[in-house]
């Protein structure tokens, strides 16, 4: 399946819910809308695309969004997916892929952490990296602590 047969098996299938879609060399990339966002995942899964390489976020402070960037890639295929999605900054809730890829778990736990993006139906969704108690989400670019203390050359 090449990168091309897959957007178009998702447009197919998902239509509007496909914002965006380019081909990179190997890799199809999308911007999905989120509301459909599972179940475009889970047809990934489905087609083939069964190991989760990372899941990270990304604080577009300009548009009061937080992106989370899925990368797949199949054991069996050489085409990668790349697949975008956006939430608000002020209720960045998305569905927890846990039950699709296991190594989900961690990931998840990280992006909520830092960014704090809720996985909804995540199985155990606290912090991973910081303390229970941390105030705020390092990660987004509007993040402050008193405790850190701008360098200034001497």
């Amino acid at each position: 399946m090449t990168p091309d047969e897959v957007i178009e098996a998702v447009k197919s299938q998902f239509g509007d819910a496909v914002k965006a879609a380019e081909v990179k060399g190997v890799e199809a990339r999308m911007d999905i809308h989120r509301e459909k966002s599972y179940e475009i995942l889970t047809a990934l899964n489905g087609m083939g695309f069964d190991y989760l390489n990372c899941l990270s976020a990304v604080d577009r402070i300009a548009s009061a969004e937080l992106e989370v960037v899925y990368n797949l890639s199949s054991l069996s295929l050489s085409t990668k997916v790349l697949m975008r999605v956006r939430v608000p900054r002020e209720e960045p809730i998305i569905r927890s892929v846990v039950p699709l890829w296991a190594t989900a778990d961690w990931h998840e736990r990280e992006a909520f952490d830092m960014m704090g993006i809720r996985f909804d139906g995540h199985p155990d969704l606290r912090r991973i990296l910081l303390s229970e108690d941390w105030v705020g989400f390092p990660l987004r670019k509007d993040y402050q602590d008193e405790r850190l203390v701008p360098y200034e050359p001497v």
